[in-house]
């Protein structure tokens, strides 16, 4: 990328891997001396097919002992005689995120529309959207900045982060049912957030989870039971894809809609409706079918892999031309491992600390701190994603309110306090393994 800036303005320019660039300019200098690098190279757009290469910049900048990095895909054009001024005047111009190293980074939501309602991303990297750090206007792609900040500060470069989303089904009942779905190598955890007053005026709703274990006992077998859901499944596919075969001007006649909402009634009579109440935490095991109902909205951090297979689902499926019923009802679980209890990991008269879930690839902690309390992070062995549930949080010179998220990176250390000394703060901190 051809770049133009003052000759006086102490700019080095490079080409190569960004953090070996970095690390070579660095070496021998005097940690006090402010300079300003630029560094062309290639990024490999992992999460799209096949993967092509997009041309980027990144922008270190010393100042006062201190780094500043910034990465763009524009051409960089200046004539400031200062490096520095010249570093905040491109980041000005053209919306750079500037993240300073060792400093939590913000996390911009995403919507993700779907049948039943949305998804709203924090830290999502795939072809159906790519989330960004930023604030005030300004912000960066999520893995650009991971290429060049030094020390994998934000995660390994090339991987995706642990997948931080909420998710926001409609109200209304059947719409706002998620597909039922089981996963084979994606774990899942999910947090109650809200549950809709107008769907369920007792603050109680459900997820469907798992199978009923009367209607399983009185099968007599496993196998028998497979068999009759595998057939209660398939009946009512039949006359779902009639309804969605319809033209789209053509209304269904009531004959089609009684039968689909009676076979419907027999194939989820077979599940089981666990209740949920705000604060309710699911863990989701591998191979359990699984389907979050209408108007209940969770907090999920799961393993970032895009991977499912669809028993059944009460609308047209948009993403795929069929359902995975019968090789999922062969390898599906049955009755769910036994609930295990949280860990409490620290307790204090302000404070509590408990791990609400521990996979092999992340854990995930809750984090309740009353009036004035405050938890005190060690070093951390690798980034942390956080996520305010209720209260505010303050951290390094911003508030983060509900439903607001943010990356601390790899090393940080500090203290999580409320934002508003008087008013409680739960988060929650997802910690990759």
């Amino acid at each position: 990328m051809t770049h133009r800036f003052s000759p006086t303005a102490g700019i080095t320019h490079r080409r190569g891997a960004p953090q070996a660039c970095y690390r070579r300019w660095c070496d021998g200098r005097d940690p006090g001396e402010a300079g300003l690098l630029l560094v062309d190279f290639e990024l490999s757009q992992y999460w799209l097919a096949p993967a092509p290469a997009l041309q980027l910049t990144a922008l270190y900048c010393l100042r006062g002992g201190r780094l500043e990095v910034a990465v763009t895909d524009r051409r960089l054009c200046g004539e400031e005689r200062c490096a520095a001024r010249q570093f905040d005047a491109w980041t000005a111009q053209h919306d750079l995120v500037v993240a300073a190293a060792g400093a939590p980074l913000p996390l911009l939501p995403t919507a993700i529309p779907k049948p039943w309602g949305r998804e709203i991303w924090y830290s999502g990297v795939e072809e159906r959207g790519v989330c960004c750090f930023g604030s005030g206007g300004r912000r960066t792609p999520i893995p650009w900045l991971q290429a060049v900040l030094p020390e994998q500060g934000a995660g390994r470069p090339g991987r995706a982060l642990i997948l931080l989303k909420i998710l926001d089904p409609l109200p209304q009942p059947v719409s706002g049912e998620l597909y039922f779905e089981l996963h084979e190598k994606k774990r899942e955890v999910y947090v109650v957030i809200h549950v809709d007053e107008t769907a369920w005026p007792g603050g109680v709703g459900y997820i469907r989870y798992g199978f009923n274990a009367a209607r399983l006992a009185a099968s007599g077998s496993d196998e028998v039971f497979r068999r009759d859901y595998l057939e209660a499944v398939q009946s009512y596919e039949a006359v779902r894809r009639e309804l969605d075969e319809l033209p789209g001007e053509r209304v269904a006649d009531s004959a089609l809609v009684q039968r689909e909402s009676a076979l419907r009634d027999t194939m989820n009579g077979f599940t089981h409706l666990r209740p949920l109440r705000v604060g309710d935490v699911v863990v989701v095991p591998l191979r359990l079918p699984h389907a979050l109902q209408h108007g209940v909205r969770t907090i999920e951090f799961q393993t970032p892999v895009y991977e499912r297979q669809i028993l059944s689902f009460a609308q047209r499926v948009v993403t795929q031309d069929h359902w995975d019923t019968p090789a999922a009802v062969e390898q599906m679980l049955l009755r769910p491992p036994p609930e295990q209890a949280f860990d409490c990991l620290f307790e204090s008269a302000g404070a509590r600390v408990e791990r609400i879930v521990d996979f092999p690839d992340f854990e995930v902690r809750r984090v309740r701190i009353e009036c004035g309390g405050g938890v005190l992070l060690a070093p951390l062995r690798d980034y942390a994603l956080a996520m305010v549930v209720e209260g505010t949080l303050a951290l390094a010179g911003q508030v983060y309110g509900a439903e607001q998220a943010v990356l601390l990176p790899r090393a940080w250390e500090g203290v999580l306090s409320a934002g508003k000394p008087a008013q409680p703060l739960t988060l929650l901190l997802a910690l990759p393994r």
